[in-house]
């Protein structure tokens, strides 16, 4: 067998691995690029991402609303026992702070017709005020979230914003390492079409 024809047929898996990997590198670099619509004969391009962005956008918020984190889902939360009995003693601790330190500070002479007695008679009441208004405050928030708050069009908005740098700078973190696997597998598929061409080749 001629040296050429030899080395035709060894090239084969290296030519097709190179254009296995090429096509892939490209359909991947076209998630993004072109960022504006060009046109190439009878054919306009634009970046997969670039052009449906709205599009993305929207099915991105309806999934996020409905499936990971709606109103219901900010309601249980928010509604919790534990989450309110922490709102609680974070208020708490900020009134004891303002009593002990703040107030005698800029009320010096306020502070001293009370007496540490009556002090004690304010922080109380206030504690028990506290108590009892922090749950029902928060239930009315609750309650209001349904009017104050579209979790949908929020994230529709904040998508629909990204430039598509930024989008394209967020889904490359996410998504580097498959996008590569995605490169590679090309490179790997094209090889062995080569092999199997250089095979069908020796056979005939």
């Amino acid at each position: 067998m001629p040296i050429t024809k030899i080395l035709l047929l060894c090239s084969l898996p290296i030519i097709g691995g190179v254009i296995g990997w090429f096509t892939n590198f490209v359909a991947v670099k076209m998630l993004f690029h072109p960022r504006e619509p060009r046109k190439i004969l009878f054919f306009t391009f634009q970046g997969v991402f670039p052009k449906r962005q709205r599009e993305i956008a929207s099915k991105l918020a309806k999934v996020v609303a409905r499936e990971l984190l709606g109103n219901d889902e900010i309601k249980e939360r928010l509604a919790d026992p534990k989450n309110i009995e922490t709102i609680t003693n974070t208020v708490e601790e900020r009134l004891l702070e303002y009593l002990s330190t703040t107030f005698p500070e800029k009320y010096p002479w306020v502070n001293l017709l009370f007496g540490d007695y009556i002090r004690g008679d304010m922080k109380s009441e206030l504690m028990h005020e506290i108590d009892t208004m922090a749950p029902v405050m928060i239930q009315r928030y609750v309650n209001s979230l349904d009017e104050t708050m579209d979790v949908e069009k929020i994230v529709e908005e904040k998508v629909n914003n990204f430039s598509v740098d930024k989008l394209e700078a967020l889904m490359m973190g996410i998504l580097n390492r498959e996008l590569k696997f995605i490169e590679r597998i090309g490179a790997v598929i094209g090889f062995l079409v080569g092999v199997f061409q250089m095979i069908l080749m020796l056979f005939t």
